[in-house]
């Protein structure tokens, strides 16, 4: 683990992406390759990830938005969905954050890795009545 004393900073750029996905209650296996752009925006980041997904069959465009507000210094930061929902809390000073999201019926814990200056990665773990979800993210800056 790496400690990161400015996240704001750490995360600002463009970070290439291997994301992985098992899907545990059909045996079945995924992955996203491509790129997420953390820019600023006021005192926050927006951060757009865009890649190739291919999940059995399927193989199309994938993206995602995600707010990164800092309301205490460039330390912590809230992370937002695109339409403003709070996802979770993210404080690396120690290397590690382990953090928990609650969408009824489902529950998202997940762990997020300061590498080095160069790469984090962030695990998921999605349990729920429909959902039985593994999913790594590499992140490593181009």
């Amino acid at each position: 683990m790496w400690p990161v004393a400015d996240l704001r900073t750490y995360l600002s750029g463009c970070w290439r992406i291997d994301r992985t996905f098992v899907d545990h209650r059909i045996s079945k296996t995924g992955r996203m390759l491509g790129e997420a752009m953390f820019a600023h925006s006021g005192g926050s980041l927006i951060n757009k990830e865009r890649g190739t997904l291919t999940f059995g069959a399927h193989r199309g465009a994938a993206e995602q938005s995600y707010f990164y507000d800092f309301p205490s210094g460039n330390a912590r930061a809230s992370v937002r969905f695109r339409d403003g929902r709070p996802f979770h809390e993210l404080d690396l000073c120690a290397g590690e954050s382990i953090v928990r999201h609650l969408c009824n019926p489902d529950r998202y814990d997940g762990r997020f890795t300061a590498l080095d200056e160069n790469q984090w990665e962030s695990a998921w773990t999605v349990v729920g009545p429909r959902k039985n979800l593994g999913i790594v993210t590499l992140y490593t800056r181009t």
